[in-house]
Formats: structure tokens, sequence, C-alpha cells
């Protein structure tokens, strides 16, 4: 599956997510791995199955996190943090 096909697998399924609510949403930043896509949205990181499915928030709290990045063995991801006015690297 090409990047541009998986980033868009990755937006129609997130949209489940939101479906309900009907708000207009903007994933950004998205990234890929051999089984997975991962997104920011909303402050929070999200990930789901390059099958398809629902997406699941990975990140919650008081900062926003983003730029999510998957190690190149896609166990880990690498994102920024921005808490108390700091932003830092984070796995």
């Amino acid at each position: 599956m090409n990047k541009s096909l998986a980033i868009l697998v990755a937006i129609l399924c997130a949209t489940q997510v939101y479906a309900q609510q009907n708000q207009t949403t903007l994933y950004r930043e998205p990234t890929v791995s051999a089984s997975q896509i991962a997104f920011a949205y909303g402050g929070d990181l999200w990930v789901v199955a390059k099958t398809g499915g629902d997406a699941r928030r990975l990140t919650t709290g008081v900062g926003i996190e983003s730029e999510p990045y998957f190690s190149p063995d896609g166990k880990w991801i690498a994102f920024t943090g921005q808490y108390d006015g700091n932003t830092d690297v984070f796995v």
C-alpha cells in the first residue's frame, strides 16, 4: 500500500470516531508503520490499523502532543509534547 493510500485509509477510518458528532475534523501529521498509521488530532495522538477500524487515542492531558514518528521497527512512536511552556521529544 503506498503512503498516500495509507493516509487516506487513516483519515477515513478515524472519521468514524467523530462521525456521530457531525463535526468537521482535521487530521494532521500522519506517520505510517508496517501495520499502523499514527496522526495528530485535537492536540493528542491517535493510531489506527492500516487495514481500517476505529482510531484509538494514545495521549490525553493538558499539553499538546504532535509530530508523531514511528521507529524503524514500528514498535515505538516518538513525538513532541508541549508541557509547561517547553517543547520536548518523548517516546
